[in-house]
């Protein structure tokens, strides 16, 4: 019975030896490790300020820049064109003048009563705050720049002519029909907006408009 008790008393021994092994491999040894532990689970937050001013900074330079449109007010959509020189202009460069920019094709007739009296309009503001842009939107025409070239100089323009190569500036401006014209103010903002013909008249008129406000 003695010997039966004492193999008893091993046995429990022996199991609760074991069970205290197997918890000390599930917990943490020690306070820091338990500390360690709740961090992994619950993700460290950074406390280095030089980081956060970092990021904040990224985020800054990721804004969106300032939204543009084609209505009356909205912020024009700057560009760069090729002139039949090959010389660049970017809108924003023009601000502080009034600009007049007009698109137009070849094959378009009212364009060409149109650009008549653009160039009326180009010698009456030649020498003053106002540019005209004639920009010829040459993903719709049927013949090359070269005869495009050759169009203006027969009909003897010579104002301004730029080439919008592959109508990346005309979709921007939402050009449906020719000739479509924009007056943007010398702030950068559309002034007004034109879809069709216009006389001289009525070209002066509403390039005064802008001018004034």
């Amino acid at each position: 019975m003695k010997k039966q008790i004492n193999m008893l008393m091993i046995t429990l021994l022996c199991i609760t030896l074991l069970s205290g092994c197997f918890w000390k491999e599930e917990a943490p040894q020690n306070e820091e490790d338990e500390n360690k532990v709740k961090l992994e689970d619950q993700g460290e937050p950074s406390n280095n300020k030089n980081e956060n001013i970092l990021l904040k900074e990224e985020k800054n330079e990721n804004e969106e820049p300032e939204e543009t449109g084609v209505f009356v007010g909205d912020k024009a959509y700057d560009f760069t064109l090729l002139d039949r020189e090959g010389n660049e202009i970017k809108l924003s460069d023009l601000k502080g003048k009034v600009v007049f920019l007009n698109f137009w094709a070849t094959w378009c007739s009212t364009c060409t009563t149109t650009m008549t009296d653009i160039q009326e309009v180009y010698e009456q503001y030649q020498n003053k705050d106002v540019v005209i842009l004639a920009v010829n939107v040459l993903t719709s025409e049927k013949i090359d720049i070269t005869e495009v070239n050759k169009f203006v100089d027969e009909k003897g323009y010579t104002f301004p002519v730029f080439f919008d190569v592959d109508g990346v500036v005309s979709v921007e401006y939402k050009v449906r029909a020719f000739p479509s014209t924009y007056i943007i103010n010398k702030d950068g903002e559309i002034g007004d907006f034109i879809s069709g013909p216009m006389h001289k008249e009525t070209m002066v008129e509403k390039i005064e408009s802008v001018r004034d406000k």
